[in-house]
């Protein structure tokens, strides 16, 4: 199989369209719906790569991917954040917060898996 992602997303319809989509492309998918889970399913999958929503139900996304870098073993892991948000201060709050890519919801797939591409350094391996 290829790469694995790690989606966290508490939107089932968005997660679900996302491991559609990602798996079409030949990456491992797995699916967490909400902080908690998603930290469970990083430290458990070791995936390559985190879709990650900023809007979660238990915790602020931003908070999420502060607490993924701040793990050794994760901190150079690529984290793709996608939201409704669309203001300028969140895509700063965004980088500080070691997002590597920020992507608006609705998700364009054509452009988030060159995205994926990009942060793993060229593709499907």
């Amino acid at each position: 199989m290829g790469k694995k992602i790690l989606v966290i997303d508490d939107d089932y319809n968005i997660a679900k369209k996302s491991k559609e989509e990602l798996l079409a492309a030949g990456y491992t998918v797995v699916v967490a719906y909400c902080a908690k889970e998603g930290m469970e399913k990083l430290k458990a999958e070791k995936p390559d790569c985190v879709l990650l929503d900023l809007v979660l139900p238990d915790e602020s996304g931003f908070k999420v991917a502060q607490e993924i870098k701040a793990l050794p073993e994760f901190a150079d892991t690529p984290i793709i954040a996608a939201s409704l948000k669309h203001e300028e201060v969140d895509k700063h709050i965004a980088a500080k917060s070691g997002i590597t890519v920020y992507v608006e919801k609705p998700i364009d797939y054509t452009r988030l898996l060159f995205d994926i591409k990009d942060v793993l350094g060229g593709g499907i391996k």
